[in-house]
């Protein structure tokens, strides 16, 4: 029986499909629904409500992230890559969000631009700020 729990499974010793579906179904036991393949972000939908979304989960992300800390997978982390990478090297950022019928897409771009919302605010001072709060809580 494999005892991994990782976060990242591109440290999984065996990479098949038994060993990713029971990394995958230990996270999930414990409602650690994010789980990373390097840069890509797996998410198992909980089909319930799990406080991993609350101001201070995003501040925990905004603020880890240009501390440099190594944080747990989060949708709130891909959010904040992009974000970032479109604010400071002024590249456009595209997040592909794919999954069956009721795995959780439309509440996943959800949270995405709730946290882009969140942590681009300056008051509603900075212009270039505020389109891209408008443009991203438009695109739904």
């Amino acid at each position: 029986r494999m005892s991994t729990d990782l976060e990242d499974m591109v440290l999984l010793s065996t990479v098949s499909e038994k060993s990713v579906v029971s990394n995958l179904d230990k996270r999930f036991k414990k409602d650690h629904i994010y789980t990373s393949i390097g840069p890509v972000l797996i998410v198992c939908n909980p089909f319930k409500w799990l406080k991993i979304y609350d101001p201070d989960t995003i501040s925990k992300y905004e603020q880890g992230s240009a501390a440099g800390e190594d944080l747990p997978p989060h949708i709130f982390s891909v959010a904040e890559n992009a974000f970032r990478t479109m604010l400071y090297e002024e590249e456009k950022q595209c997040v592909i969000i794919s999954g069956e019928s009721g795995a959780g897409k439309t509440e996943a771009a959800k949270q995405i631009m709730s946290y882009v919302a969140a942590v681009s605010g300056s008051g509603g001072n900075d212009a270039a700020v505020t389109q891209i709060k408008s443009v991203i809580l438009e695109s739904n």
